[in-house]
């Protein structure tokens, strides 16, 4: 721990404090802080967010004039901290003359942010909420984020498409530590219950994937079951915005399968990996997993501190639930932001290849996203 951060924990343990103030003056430059939000501690009666232990920064707005004439856009606010669990989790919450007016509280991430629409010129007061409900530490260190973000140019006139890209994976292992969703066999202990009974699995090679998406737009997927029931199978469309901020276009994009196990809906055949053996004749498949299905959110800000990301938008466990229901339908809406990227973790079931009989040596781990080509992207 450095000496900054020891003194904000100390200083978070003694009562209230705030970690800083900045002043966010042009477009083209981003305000950015560090701190670190301790359970129970902070301004925790200022605002009613702060409760669980928060800490506050105070954002001073002094853009030029005219920052916004024909450039429509606003003052994006974000959070992000280390690590990978489904575990801890910060909430952020954006206040103005003692006036909420934006919030970032979707779990299961290591970022949030928000858009402020044409902000005025004055005072924020930022607040990162410790996120109490699940959580396994006590304190969380993080960065803080204010620029300017512009929307696309409206002309020319043109589709904003996503482009998915895949990320190298950052964990490798055969020890599942067992999740709310299955149970590690007994028997092949690398793997769940569910990839044993369903796939026949008894090593398995565990790793994580990861699908940013820096486009110009959201890969965004809508599909429809009938209320209060959920089929093991439906359609799902692609909805694709317009830079005129207004129209979009919905197209087929393939099926959303049930998943048993996670008890919720997944777009079929999202990303596939495969493990080659690298050898002195070049690389030989080994291995090809299943064509992994997923339910995409906003995991983390792939473009932190550079322009092109939007507010994040699809949150966990949103995913799980309808977006609304209507005339008898409950309708469900997905996707990852344009700047973010999703995360599917080595510990959860069917993150796996088979991989019996594979003997020692060198390979690599490949993955593809949308294998089938079933997504329009800007570059596939």
């Amino acid at each position: 721990m450095t000496t900054v951060q020891s003194i904000l924990v100390s200083l978070l343990l003694a009562g209230p404090t705030f970690a800083a103030s900045g002043t966010l003056k042009n477009t083209p430059q981003a305000v950015q802080w560090s701190g670190s939000v301790t359970l129970g501690a902070g301004p925790t009666t200022e605002v009613p967010e702060c409760a669980p232990g928060c800490e506050r920064f105070d954002l001073t707005v002094d853009l030029p004039g005219g920052v916004w004439i024909n450039k429509p856009g606003g003052v994006e606010v974000a959070l992000r901290w280390p690590g990978r669990t489904l575990a801890d989790n910060l909430k952020l919450y954006v206040y103005h003359d003692g006036v909420l007016i934006a919030s970032s509280a979707g779990v299961i991430s290591t970022a949030q942010s928000v858009l402020i629409p044409e902000a005025e010129n004055g005072h924020y007061k930022i607040y990162a909420v410790f996120d109490d409900s699940l959580a396994v530490s006590t304190t969380i260190f993080y960065d803080g984020l204010a620029e300017v973000e512009y929307k696309p140019n409206p002309q020319p006139l043109r589709q904003l498409l996503p482009d998915l890209a895949v990320r190298p994976q950052q964990n490798l292992s055969f020890d599942p530590v067992g999740i709310i969703f299955d149970v590690v066999s007994e028997q092949y202990p690398t793997c769940y219950q569910s990839e044993v009974d369903e796939e026949g699995a008894h090593l398995c090679l565990r790793f994580d994937q990861i699908t940013a998406n820096p486009g110009e737009g959201p890969m965004e997927l809508r599909f429809s079951v009938p209320s209060n029931e959920r089929p093991p199978v439906t359609n799902s469309f692609q909805r694709i915005y317009s830079s005129d901020g207004v129209s979009y276009q919905d197209r087929f994009a393939g099926q959303m399968v049930f998943h048993p196990v996670h008890n919720h809906y997944h777009f079929s055949s999202f990303g596939q990996t495969s493990l080659w053996q690298i050898g002195p004749n070049g690389a030989k498949l080994v291995r090809a997993g299943r064509k992994v299905s997923f339910c995409l959110t906003d995991v983390f800000i792939e473009l932190w501190g550079q322009k092109g990301d939007g507010p994040r938008t699809y949150n966990a466990p949103d995913c799980l639930f309808p977006a609304f229901s209507s005339n008898g339908s409950d309708f469900f809406i997905q996707g990852i932001t344009n700047g973010w990227a999703d995360v599917y973790d080595w510990f959860l079931p069917d993150q796996y290849i088979e991989v019996t009989g594979v003997p020692d040596g060198v390979y690599v781990l490949q993955t593809v996203a949308d294998p089938d080509n079933l997504l329009l992207e800007a570059n596939d």
